[in-house]
């Protein structure tokens, strides 16, 4: 076995701490002073900043966690959805979901780990303590006892920071020299700079705490170092009450498959001999069958946490999965068959690729059944697929799908195009509508200013550049919203 090197404690490292207190009162100005409506320039800034000192700590060899370098790519890629595409998903849900996976990979940092898994699941080692947290940071520099033969040996920090006191009031100095004398470049260092109410009397107050506060989270971070070690020694059930449990879940869900067969089988024509109406028969089902699927894995995992192996057990709970499978190809088939007649929407194409993820688990899960794979093995393929599904998601244009699918499906029967529906859609649209009269409608609180560094978002700016608002609806107030995405 190859040794490894001893993991560092990151609090032994000035540069990484000195590095913290930086990114924390950057980070404090940036969040009090920068606009918050949308994801642009700033955004991006803040989000690598917080990277910062984790991507120092993977480079020192200060980490424990083995899985962290793992992650940072994922977030790197919602970074970059976040920064290109407009829809909601990436506005709207990508915004928090990368301040928790950050916030995660921070708290699970100092935490040795055996699986994959573990890295998702957060677990804190102590009390939440402000001052403690704080004090972690902050005490070795004021006493510089820790630090003081590194000071003397290496004045690198001493001399950069001389460097900064000098240099900063002099460029300061000659910056509003410059500002006066040119308002072009006036104009520019304001666009560049562009936040909002600067310098009002609040900011006085909020910055020190807004700093102090991300000093609490890193230093609260770098002391959550509890150990991570799973127990594999589980009992397993008691063979009646599995057996019982399994086996009535098996026989009610053979009772609805058998209703399923005749449309799986006989498709249209089965709806049309029943009298059914067809866009009715095709919306009902998908939402609740993609529940039934995954709650059978969810039952799949408790059931295999504590299998040991029992041939009736394994045969009774992949009966149970095969069938959801069946069920969940049949939810496929509604869904296909109704965006043959409705068309697709955001909405639609999400349940859709959500089927596909839980009918590969679902496979998954029957093959580690029988192969005898342990249980944890199963949870890190879940959190793998779960990742990789999700950044994959993102990373699509899902605006611009809805819009070339259904301008394609109704080419020859414009009236029954959506034109409510693509108005609705982002501008991440704009390459499929030049050809058809549509508008898209940009609220308010949506419309970027694209020479404004703090506006600048590049997918919304490239489009704009080049399709112009040939295809864009700007509205001045809030009388016209966004109807749901319903799926139905």
């Amino acid at each position: 076995m190859i040794p490894t090197a001893p993991i560092k404690n990151p609090l032994d490292n000035l540069s990484l701490i000195l590095t913290i207190l930086s990114v924390s009162f950057t980070l404090a100005i940036i969040k009090n002073l920068a606009p918050y409506s949308l994801v642009a320039s700033w955004d991006i800034i803040s989000y690598l900043l917080l990277l910062l000192p984790l991507g120092q700590m993977i480079y020192s060899r200060e980490i424990a966690n083995p899985f962290a370098k793992w992650i940072v790519p994922f977030i790197f890629i919602l970074i970059g959805d976040a920064f290109y595409y407009n829809n909601e998903l990436a506005s709207e849900l990508l915004p928090p979901v990368i301040y928790i996976m950050i916030g995660i990979l921070y708290l699970g940092s100092r935490q040795s780990m055996d699986y994959f898994f573990q890295v998702l699941i957060p677990k804190l080692s102590h009390t939440f303590g402000i001052f403690g947290a704080i004090g972690i940071l902050i005490k070795p520099i004021l006493s510089l006892q820790k630090y003081r033969e590194e000071m003397f040996k290496n004045r690198l920090y001493m001399r950069i920071g001389l460097a900064m006191v000098i240099t900063l009031p002099v460029m300061a100095l000659f910056l509003a020299l410059f500002m006066a004398s040119d308002p072009n470049f006036s104009h520019f260092i304001e666009d560049i700079f562009s936040f909002t109410n600067p310098f009002e009397s609040k900011d006085i107050f909020t910055i020190p705490i807004l700093f102090f506060l991300f000093l609490v989270i890193y230093g609260y971070a770098l002391s959550n170092d509890s150990s991570r070690i799973i127990n594999l020694d589980t009992n397993p059930f008691d063979p009646i009450v599995i057996g019982i449990f399994l086996g009535m879940l098996n026989l009610l869900f053979v009772s609805f498959l058998l209703f399923q067969l005749a449309y799986i089988f006989g498709g249209e024509s089965y709806i049309n001999e029943t009298g059914l109406n067809i866009a009715y028969y095709a919306r009902e089902g998908f939402f609740q069958l993609a529940t039934v699927m995954s709650i059978v894995i969810i039952i799949f995992l408790v059931v295999i946490y504590r299998y040991k192996n029992e041939k009736l057990t394994a045969l009774m709970m992949s009966g149970l999965m095969l069938q959801t499978m069946i069920m969940g190809y049949a939810s496929l088939k509604k869904m296909h068959l109704y965006q043959s007649l409705k068309g697709a929407t955001v909405l639609r194409y999400y349940v859709e690729w959500f089927d596909y993820m839980l009918l590969l688990l679902l496979l998954t899960g029957i093959i580690y059944l029988f192969t005898k794979r342990p249980f944890y093995q199963m949870l890190n393929l879940v959190a793998i697929v779960g990742l990789v599904s999700f950044a994959t998601v993102a990373s699509v244009n899902i605006d611009g799908m809805v819009a070339r699918q259904n301008i394609a499906q109704f080419a020859n029967a414009p009236k029954e195009l959506d034109r409510e529906l693509l108005s609705t859609l982002s501008i991440d649209a704009l390459p499929y509508l030049h050809e058809v009269d549509v508008k898209i409608s940009i609220s308010p609180y949506r419309q970027r200013d694209c020479s404004k560094f703090s506006n600048y978002n590049i997918g919304y700016c490239n489009k704009l550049a080049k399709y112009g608002y040939k295809n864009i609806n700007l509205l001045r107030d809030w009388s016209v919203r966004q109807r749901s995405d319903r799926v139905y």
